[in-house]
């Protein structure tokens, strides 16, 4: 009898234990992480990436790119033909941030025409930046109205 007691005493203490776990598991499962980081930013900063979004321009802007702002709004033109625009916009946010590891995402709206960004082009300025550029094609960006 004397084992038997234990047992139950143990089982008791084991069903209070369960129990209380699975309490404080349903309340973790509906506790929200509430950050201003998008997803993109929480990878890029556990990857140690610094994605750098440009625009390539298109009809009387084509073959020229633009730095983009967080809200996709052009902010500069970044020349293509020498390494001082893009070393200074990655330097100026080596500052602001730990990441070490720049991929320049070039963004193509999905309005355009791009006859000056040959694939060649695009290898040159890799080679003239010593950064990886990505082409994302048909993004959705918004132009100035021409008055």
């Amino acid at each position: 009898m004397k084992v038997t007691g234990v047992l139950v005493r143990f089982l008791s203490l084991l069903d209070v234990t369960l129990i209380l776990l699975g309490v404080l598991m349903v309340t973790l499962m509906h506790a929200q992480i509430r950050t201003d980081k998008g997803p993109l930013d929480r990878m890029a900063e556990w990857a140690g990436i610094e994605f750098v979004c440009l625009y390539a321009g298109w009809g009387p802007e084509n073959g020229r790119c633009y730095l983009l702002g967080p809200t996709r709004e052009v902010r500069q033109e970044v020349r293509t033909d020498t390494e001082d625009d893009i070393k200074k916009i990655l330097n100026d946010r080596r500052g602001q941030t730990k990441r070490s590891n720049p991929v320049v995402l070039l963004l193509f709206s999905d309005e355009g025409w791009y006859s000056a960004w040959t694939p060649e082009r695009l290898e040159q300025i890799e080679k003239t930046w010593q950064v990886k550029v990505n082409p994302v094609y048909n993004v959705p960006l918004q132009r100035k109205e021409e008055p």
